[in-house]
């Protein structure tokens, strides 16, 4: 979940009160999901919910055929309300994966007090519309290849063969000697059947430790010995 924050502040109040019942992401695989929002404060809440995609270069000119049933709606404290997303069944691609932006607008009330600012938070989610697929999730994160350019120092090439989104956490890549190369690299998003290259100056890596997330939103630890030009798949570790 990203928080971002709009048209700032009010001395000593931050309105978090919403909620997402646990959830830091999305997968639709069908022409209608709900989604929940838990308003845990005591007053009353007011969330202006939308869609976007989630690469704009690749679908700004397309219209977007998913919508939301209630774009802005107001909760009472204390209580849940239900938003779904609708599918119209067509639109999006049938081999692969497709990558959108659930955002959430949790929106105070005006400020009372003369010349203040009230907070507004954004909530962002990935929302992951995912069609029938032969191969699994699990088969995707297995299938992840990684190679080395030995004619290129340092230059690393994740390779997703998958029809599936894999986002990644902590690349952490490994000199000969054991040390690091350099910082773990934070978060990496692979498009189905992509490949992308990563720069490691400090070194030239042998090995990799890293994180994939799952549909639940917990990273699952890896790790994968490499060779110079040739692939090297992961296997997940325990």
């Amino acid at each position: 979940m990203i928080i971002g924050f709009a048209f700032v502040w009010q001395p000593g109040t931050a309105r978090a009160d919403l909620s997402f019942d646990g959830q830091n992401r999305f997968i639709m695989s069908g022409q209608r999901m709900a989604v929940t929002l838990v308003n845990e404060g005591k007053t009353a809440a007011l969330a202006k919910v939308s869609l976007n995609w989630g690469e704009p270069e690749s679908g700004q000119s397309q219209t977007l055929p998913l919508a939301v049933s209630k774009p802005l709606l107001r909760i009472p404290g204390g209580q849940k309300a239900n938003v779904e997303v609708f599918y119209q069944g067509a639109g999006l691609p049938t081999d692969r994966e497709s990558y959108l932006l659930l955002s959430v607008l949790d929106v105070p009330p005006a400020a009372k007090t003369p010349h203040t600012m009230t907070v507004a938070l954004r909530h962002r989610f990935k929302l992951l519309y995912r069609p029938s697929l032969k191969s699994t999730l699990d088969e995707a994160m297995a299938g992840l290849s990684w190679e080395v350019r030995k004619e290129t120092a340092g230059r690393l090439i994740a390779d997703n063969p998958s029809p599936y989104y894999l986002t990644l956490s902590d690349i952490e890549a490994i000199g000969l000697n054991g040390q690091p190369c350099g910082q773990p690299i934070e978060h990496l998003m692979l498009p189905p059947f992509s490949t992308h290259p990563l720069d490691i100056p400090a070194c030239q890596p042998t090995s990799l430790r890293y994180q994939i997330i799952s549909d639940a939103g917990n990273p699952r630890p890896y790790g994968a010995t490499l060779s110079a030009d040739k692939k090297s798949h992961g296997s997940a570790q325990l």
